[in-house]
């Protein structure tokens, strides 16, 4: 969900109060402004409203701004915080930056500049936690697989079942590591060129985001499967998880070698299934096709409603399957790939997820013209 701007909030600390009230009214047609006359009034704010920036002036009576700044660290790692004073000495704003501070204006401040500096600070704000959160998801994520490895050691003799799961993570760790890349090249050249890349630092942490959820639920999903628990089965509309996927997959190239488009069905497609389990079938057979494009083609997906069915296309124009690997497509283990791209268990999880959903998955294919996968549910 987007913030609108009087979403996010303000906080002032300035024992002064003709620079608390000219900031409050700079601010309060574009955010939720809170003021403060002191650092522990500040604090008590900054704990019960958490705001997305902080404006603390350095010299106050009582405990001074430098000691609200370690305070507020104490506290809160993620929120910028922009310090305020009426004297330019240079070893108090090295003293601030070294302690966390994020930025740093003199006063009187120039109202635009002022406006700016917050709005940069408040989407530093949003990536700091967007990025902490992921890194708490990782870790929860790492810690529920060990132990759930210790705890269950009849999993060293599973070979088929943690090689699926490897399978599945492969997916949403590659999404993770190749936004990574992106944003380490996009920051370096923001940096080159002295420009800001608040608004796509924003774009790639929510892709990252979205994806160590995904591994998160497949691991949940995994330890139900092998619970034999179908109670998660919802009805599904199908346009909807496509389009959740392309979202989060980076499949179409950034020089527009590889294109990939979805035309769904005007009616809607649902189908009564496991999300996690359905998009991991999906997310297979389009995996696929980008593997048989190489560097350059078309990707085509279509839903459509027929006959009580709802059906998902998705045809490529890439190299197509000879005749003899047609015939053990299916079967575990089976791949024509290199062992970076595939283990061959792609198509082998993506059947028995459908058989599991009663439902059906065909394959047309023509060697050096391209494929056409069919899967086919019972709609609801």
């Amino acid at each position: 969900m987007i913030m609108s701007n009087m979403d996010k909030k303000v906080l002032i600390i300035d024992d002064e109060l003709g620079p608390r009230e000219s900031m409050r009214i700079l601010l309060k047609n574009q955010y939720q402004v809170l003021c403060a006359e002191s650092v522990n009034v500040g604090i008590d704010l900054l704990e019960k409203e958490k705001p997305d920036v902080v404006v603390m002036d350095i010299r106050m009576p009582g405990k001074s701004g430098i000691e609200g700044l370690r305070e507020i660290r104490q506290r809160d790692q993620n929120i910028a915080v922009i310090m305020l004073t009426g004297f330019g000495a240079l070893e108090t704003a090295q003293e601030a930056i070294r302690l966390g501070a994020n930025d740093y204006m003199k006063k009187p401040f120039d109202t635009e500049e002022m406006t700016s500096v917050i709005h940069r600070n408040i989407q530093r704000t949003r990536v700091n936690r967007k990025r902490a959160h992921a890194e708490r998801e990782l870790n929860d994520l790492n810690h529920q697989l060990v132990s759930e490895l210790a705890r269950k050691d009849k999993l060293a003799s599973l070979g088929q079942a943690s090689a699926e799961l490897v399978h599945d993570l492969r997916n949403p760790m590659t999404v993770i590591l190749g936004y990574i890349q992106i944003l380490s090249e996009d920051l370096k050249k923001a940096e080159r060129e002295g420009m800001s890349a608040g608004d796509t630092v924003s774009e790639y942490v929510d892709v990252i985001e979205q994806s160590v959820k995904r591994c998160r639920e497949l691991i949940e999903t995994w330890l139900r499967i092998s619970r034999n628990d179908t109670s998660q089965f919802r009805a599904l509309d199908i346009n909807d998880l496509m389009t959740e996927l392309i979202r989060q997959n980076n499949w179409n190239n950034r020089d527009g070698s590889v294109r990939l488009s979805f035309d769904p069905s005007s009616d809607t497609v649902k189908i009564k299934g496991d999300r996690i389990q359905v998009q991991r079938a999906l997310q297979n057979v389009v995996n696929n096709a980008v593997d048989a494009l190489g560097s350059h083609g078309h990707i085509t997906i279509t839903t459509e409603v027929r006959d009580g069915h709802a059906i998902i296309s998705v045809r490529d124009d890439g190299c197509g399957i000879t005749e003899d690997n047609i015939n053990k497509i299916f079967d575990p283990y089976h791949t024509t790939k290199t062992a970076e791209k595939g283990t061959g268990l792609g198509l082998f999880i993506t059947k028995k997820i459908v058989e599991d959903h009663d439902g059906s998955i065909s394959i047309e294919s023509t060697p050096g013209k391209g494929t056409l996968v069919l899967l086919t549910f019972p709609a609801c």
